[in-house]
């Protein structure tokens, strides 16, 4: 039988050697040693025959004795260790067999590649988020790309439905690392579901208080370090999942209106009016009004917001125009789109692409794509896919710079599960296990130092040298 070796070298080299300091102590001591002993038996005089013996049993001494320390030290840096090569054995297969036999050889030799861990900052982080997506169903279409990504975790969500038995996942939880409360966005589990936008006699308290207890996203902690932010989705751009970013609103039917829209803004006029929504450099996805040139009254405002600042900047009619490379040239981006130029299959693709010609810059960014459940085509893992390898492509230059997460859960007839989340780049390595949904806003804000991780510049020095 044939016998060959697979070799998957996990160490380089080996520790519990002599420092030249200690090399030079130790052979100054035994020329002083040799010194003294000179002096002190200076008169005797000594056969030939009996030094020579005494010389050879004293080489042959420390020969043992160094021999003896070597294995200790062998036996000390191999204890815990992967043997570094093993024999493998040939065997003849059929080939429906030895294909399998290969391709896993193939993913052992990957697994022992992810020895080594990026600990440096991630200046760039792109999040896919793709919840209740349809089944995979690839046929011919090779694995998705992020199953072959070196982390992966669990994440269990733990919001409560109301007058339900099950739990769903929360987008404020998800964004924000907190628990929330059920059909609210932005907002702690103080606040509960409201109608009346004053619940209280003393307004004025009652809105302090909503203020106080409204979560920052991870969108808010990257512009508050500097980074260019997006938020991009082939669903509506104005519904809670991406809202959770943005917005604040104690009841999550308020995406167009609310009953008091100066103490309780909308979700749509906080995109475009609020200090996270307004200062986003990519906004794209469907808007979808009840009112009539709804689109074209939020383009014209946001239009206007950049020409007082001063900003360079370009509204998107097309999904095309996406690929455009003047695109790099601009701080901001708006693309408002109807469902038909959604529905394509390189939607999400071009909306990924589009986003990061924008995003690209020195300070880094922090870019969430959202892929919308309600259409199993839109939701379906090969445009996802399409998307991701898309991204990988584009920062090929960057990657070990850049954190990609890919969030995704199965649709399961209504119960939500676990989702899978797959990492690669910076500190992908903290993504473990099974994690609380709230997890995966503290993990960002570490790997990217944004958040309340954003002064650890030592930190992250002393991390990148060593």
């Amino acid at each position: 039988m044939a016998r060959e070796e697979f070799n998957v070298a996990t160490i380089d080299s080996a520790e519990g050697s002599y420092s030249a300091q200690q090399w030079s102590s130790y052979l100054d001591g035994g020329a002083r040693d040799r010194e003294n002993a000179g002096k002190r038996f200076a008169r005797r005089t000594e056969g030939c025959g009996f030094s020579a013996l005494c010389v050879g049993m004293l080489i042959a001494i420390v020969f043992a004795i160094v021999l003896l320390c070597v294995g200790f030290i062998v036996v000390y840096e191999n204890e815990g260790q992967v043997v570094a090569t093993v024999d493998l054995f040939t065997e003849d297969l059929p080939p429906e067999q030895a294909v399998w036999f290969d391709s896993n050889l193939a993913e052992l030799r990957n697994a022992f590649r992810v020895v080594e861990e990026n600990k440096k900052r991630a200046k760039n982080v792109i999040l896919f988020v793709a919840l209740d997506s349809a089944v995979p169903s690839f046929g011919d279409y090779p694995r998705p790309i992020w199953e072959s990504f070196p982390h992966l975790a669990l994440l269990r969500p733990t919001t409560m439905v109301e007058r339900t038995a099950r739990a769903s996942f929360s987008p404020t939880s998800m964004f924000c690392g907190i628990e929330t409360g059920w059909h609210t966005i932005g907002f702690d589990s103080a606040v509960k579901p409201w109608d009346a936008c004053v619940s209280t006699p003393n307004s004025s308290s009652t809105h302090h208080h909503h203020h106080h207890h409204q979560a920052a996203s991870i969108l808010q902690w990257a512009q508050t370090v500097g980074r260019r932010t997006g938020v991009i989705t082939n669903g509506e751009i104005v519904q809670p999942f991406p809202a959770a970013l943005y917005a604040h609103a104690a009841n999550a039917s308020w995406l167009h209106d609310s009953p008091d829209m100066l103490l309780c803004p909308d979700v749509r006029s906080q995109l475009l009016r609020g200090p996270v929504g307004k200062k986003l450099n990519v906004i794209a996805g469907k808007l979808t009004c009840p009112d009539e040139f709804c689109r074209e009254a939020f383009e014209a405002e946001w239009e206007n917001e950049r020409l007082v600042e001063g900003t360079s900047y370009k509204v998107v009619n097309e999904l095309s125009d996406l690929l455009d490379p003047t695109l790099h040239d601009a701080e901001y981006s708006l693309g408002l789109y109807d469902q038909s130029a959604l529905a394509e299959s390189t939607a999400f693709r071009d909306l990924v692409v589009g986003a990061l010609n924008v995003l690209e810059s020195p300070e880094g960014f922090v870019l969430v794509a959202i892929a919308d459940p309600s259409d199993a085509q839109l939701g379906a893992p090969r445009e996802i896919d399409s998307a991701v390898r898309a991204t990988l492509k584009k920062l090929s230059g960057a990657l070990d710079d850049s954190l990609i997460v890919v969030v995704r859960s199965d649709v399961r007839d209504g119960d939500a599960g676990f989702a899978t989340v797959h990492a690669i780049g910076p500190m992908s390595h903290l993504l473990h296990r099974v994690h609380n949904e709230t997890f995966l806003a503290h993990f960002i804000s570490y790997a990217a130092r944004i958040g309340r991780f954003r002064d650890a510049d030592l930190t992250n020095l002393i991390l990148q040298i060593v």
